[in-house]
């Protein structure tokens, strides 16, 4: 097998994940010793949080499933429902709850029947692997840092590309370069309570806390919309492909004018190897802005007309798109006089 080199560093960095290679075997017998609830007998908080995750609905979530019914690769299987166990309980007639655990407890915390931790509690009954980079951007970027899959005819994957498919944990290695900073991921996902929610784009307070929107009048008159990436250590949108930034501008008496700003990826196929390369990538790096201006004559309705400015990051690739579950959380709106805007600096 051939691995690209940000896919073997990442590898080597933190050997508990396969990054989709293959699925996660914890040496565990019987699903019932590594089900979440069995955990949560003894760690009460860290299960309920851990229920309100998205980790908790990586298998289930409609967004994932809208994708995966399309395509059902074993590749998709190894990170959404990630365990040996879980994978068999696919196929046992009547047992599919284990799988909709998705990222379950184990799945970052157990291996070779054994827990692993940053450190071993006092008193914990657990035969316990202190790791010290567990948690740590590298352990991280066993699920969240990868490259294009190459899959050969049965679907099965032959190797990674050299083109970033999620690209997060190093986009949050180059910030901390350039700025001389340290932390780690946890430090704005992990922060409250018992660390296990892990909120990140699907959560409202936490996009309010990384975006900041902006409107002003240029010197043309045009309104200028600035989205700021005030808050995250990585750039915004990240992760899944499908993430868009989009700032829709228009008057609510002519809707047909509506105009649209739209930060993210977009992709082609490269025509030689079949496999995925970025041709346009407008996200927001951390401390960066970006602008997008309109004339409000493109607008129709009335001049006097107020404008409404709204925010919206995006999940799908169609934010119309029914999922079962919502495609779009609104970061800000605003409707405003144009001639009261302030001036741009």
């Amino acid at each position: 097998m051939t691995w690209s080199p940000p896919v073997l560093v990442a590898l080597l960095a933190s050997a508990l994940f396969s990054q989709g290679v293959a699925p996660i075997e914890t040496g565990a017998r019987k699903t019932g010793d590594i089900r979440a609830e069995a955990c949560g007998a003894c760690h009460a908080d860290e299960y309920a949080q851990w229920r309100t995750s998205r980790h908790s609905q990586a298998w289930t979530n409609g967004l994932f499933r809208h994708d995966y019914e399309r395509t059902p690769r074993q590749w998709c299987r190894n990170c959404h429902v990630p365990l040996a166990l879980q994978q068999a309980s696919l196929t046992a007639a009547g047992d599919s709850g284990f799988a909709d655990e998705g990222v379950t407890c184990a799945a970052c915390h157990v291996r070779n029947g054994r827990m692993h931790a940053r450190a071993r509690r006092e008193g914990s009954p657990h035969d316990t692997v202190a790791q010290s980079d567990f948690g740590s951007p590298a352990f991280c970027a066993g699920c969240h840092q990868f490259n294009f899959p190459a899959f050969r005819e049965d679907g099965s994957l032959s190797h990674y590309t050299d083109e970033p498919m999620q690209d997060t944990v190093a986009q949050f290695r180059r910030r901390a370069e350039q700025q001389g900073a340290t932390g780690d991921c946890r430090g704005c996902h992990a922060a409250d309570g018992a660390g296990h929610a892990y909120p990140g784009s699907h959560d409202p307070a936490m996009l309010r806390r990384a975006l900041h929107l902006t409107v002003c009048r240029d010197e043309r008159g045009a309104v200028v919309s600035t989205v700021e990436n005030r808050g995250a250590g990585h750039n915004v949108p990240t992760g899944d492909v499908h993430r868009h930034l989009l700032v829709k501008v228009w008057r609510s008496t002519a809707p047909d004018g509506l105009r649209l700003g739209f930060f993210g990826r977009r992709f082609a196929i490269n025509p030689t190897t079949g496999t995925k390369i970025t041709t346009w990538d407008s996200t927001i790096a951390p401390g960066a802005r970006r602008r997008f201006r309109v004339s409000p004559r493109r607008l129709g309705g009335e001049p006097g007309e107020p404008v409404n400015v709204e925010l919206r990051y995006v999940y799908a690739a169609n934010e119309y798109a029914r999922v079962g579950e919502p495609t779009f959380t609104t970061v800000e709106r605003h409707r405003l006089s144009v001639a009261e805007l302030p001036a741009c600096r």
